[in-house]
């Protein structure tokens, strides 16, 4: 029996201003995610106050980069004839690896001009990553987006508000839902593995979180109903091996420091 998903996107209508779904995931997802991220930067002796600057930049970075590529994937036309479009994230719609693109590339200037150390800083902020974006889906589930391909199987989506922004009373793969317990297990894979992974020096743990990220949007893909761009891949996938491969090679290049650095005896 397919889930009914009959909810409006606006929680509460205050005159002009509209409570959503959408943004109150993703403050609960900010807030969650400065936290663990905090944990992180404590423990290598980072400045809260640089921590909550640092994450004001990379957040606003990724909210644009987000944005900007949803829009161009999705609403080229739309901004044709409302370039203020672009400005409603509050109705839903942020590429995910738009963001992480642009938050990496972020993180990376504001490490270098704060002399921090980009590996460490990108370690503590990669669980707090995953499982920010676990809870800022579960605002994509109540919305409808990142809806997946229409399907049978007894746990599909089916939406029922006019308002939501996926196909109405059309069974479909819950792709959000996916994402949200593969991003949790992601989490509890960079959380309880941290000791471990911290032995094969700073920026593991971020290797780990980007080829775990990649194979999921990735995989994940195959289930989305977007047009491929290139060898029958869509854009995410494309990227998703791009994100993938800077992963692996982050990781690659760790393991063999280690193995080729000489133990004491």
């Amino acid at each position: 029996m397919p889930f009914v998903i009959d909810v409006n996107p606006v929680l509460v209508q205050l005159g002009p201003v509209a409570i959503r779904w959408y943004g109150l995931a993703l403050i609960a997802a900010v807030a969650v995610a400065y936290l663990i991220a905090r944990r992180g930067t404590r423990r290598a002796g980072i400045p809260d106050a640089v921590l909550a600057d640092g994450a004001i930049w990379v957040g606003l970075a990724a909210l644009i980069g987000g944005r900007m590529l949803f829009e161009i994937q999705n609403d080229l036309p739309m901004l044709s004839v409302d370039p203020m479009h672009a400005l409603m994230v509050w109705d839903g719609g942020l590429s995910f690896l738009g963001g992480l693109i642009a938050a990496l590339a972020v993180l990376a200037i504001y490490c270098r001009r704060n002399g921090l150390s980009v590996g460490i800083v990108a370690d503590a902020a990669a669980p707090a990553a995953a499982i920010g974006q676990a809870i800022g889906h579960f605002g994509c589930i109540i919305t409808g987006d990142s809806s997946g391909i229409p399907t049978t199987l007894p746990w599909a989506f089916v939406y029922r508000n006019p308002a939501a922004m996926a196909p109405h009373d059309i069974a479909l793969q819950p792709t959000q839902a996916y994402e949200a317990i593969a991003l949790v297990g992601l989490f509890a894979i960079l959380w309880l593995g941290r000791e471990r992974l911290a032995h094969f020096g700073a920026g593991a743990p971020a290797g780990v979180y980007l080829v775990g990220v990649a194979v999921i949007r990735f995989s994940l893909f195959f289930l989305r109903d977007e047009a491929p761009v290139f060898a029958g891949l869509k854009t995410a996938q494309i990227l998703s091996v791009g994100i993938g491969a800077a992963g692996a090679l982050v990781l690659f290049v760790l393991v063999t420091r280690r193995a080729n650095t000489p133990r004491l005896a």
